[in-house]
């Protein structure tokens, strides 16, 4: 009984041991709880305020960021007004460009048949022109025409004035026999080359090719000569060399009245 008892006592005593070991030991873990309590309230009084000032922050940086949005908004808002806009001008120049393009293509057509217009108003002009310069041509040419034959009309007419009196010395009319007969002139040698010998009575004063002449100087006879050519005005003699009396020289008087 008493060693039931002692071994009871021993084991409450030791279990009073065990007790204040745990107790003290419980005491010590409290205490270090309480001391990491105490660590842990500094540093959740430091997060808190740390997170009372990131919140403040977060708030000033929220509003900064809800000011930015809505100037952003603002902006996008003006932006989308300005693409609108441009999209509505780009409408209108799209439209604009449409019907440039349509009468672009309205003026090339016209401008194509102006062209055309103008090319046979060209042709046409340089076609009346050619005929112009082609009847200016014939106008000068008949002019010139006219010139000549009103200056041979003249020509004409003072050859038939001569005739006329070259007909009215020599007594003759129309119906008279002039064919071998030359009239009765005066004229002078105007040339002398060799045998031949040009003087200044011609067609006009009636001779023709075959009359015979006369020369003399003064009233020295020098010989007779042959009409050999005729010109209006003068005449080509040949000497007939057995009816040479002396040499004939320039100024020598030709006559046909002498025989």
């Amino acid at each position: 009984m008493s060693l039931l008892f002692l071994g009871f006592s021993i084991n409450v005593y030791q279990t009073h041991v065990d007790l204040q070991l745990a107790a003290t030991k419980a005491e010590s873990t409290t205490q270090s709880l309480k001391t990491q309590i105490g660590v842990l309230e500094t540093e959740k009084t430091t997060v808190e305020d740390s997170l009372k000032r990131e919140q403040v922050a977060r708030a000033y940086a929220l509003a900064a960021l809800e000011t930015q949005v809505t100037a952003i908004e603002s902006d996008l808002a003006q932006k989308e007004d300005i693409v609108k806009s441009t999209e509505a001008r780009a409408n209108d120049l799209a439209d604009a460009l449409r019907i440039a393009e349509e009468t672009k293509s309205q003026l090339t057509t016209e401008v194509a048949q102006l062209r055309k217009d103008i090319n046979d108003s060209q042709l046409r002009t340089d076609t009346f022109f050619a005929q112009i310069l082609t009847l200016n041509d014939e106008v000068n040419h008949l002019n010139s025409l006219k010139a000549q034959a009103i200056e041979r009309e003249s020509q004409l007419r003072n050859q038939v004035g001569r005739l006329a009196s070259v007909v009215r010395r020599n007594g003759l009319d129309e119906f008279s026999d002039t064919a071998d007969k030359p009239p009765a002139l005066d004229g002078r040698v105007i040339a002398v080359r060799s045998d031949l010998l040009q003087i200044s009575l011609g067609q006009d004063d009636g001779l023709r090719i075959g009359h015979h002449l006369d020369v003399y100087r003064g009233a020295v006879y020098l010989g007779r000569v042959k009409i050999r050519e005729t010109q209006p005005s003068s005449a080509v003699c040949e000497i007939i060399p057995k009816f040479l009396k002396g040499q004939i020289r320039k100024d020598d008087n030709v006559v046909t009245n002498l025989n």
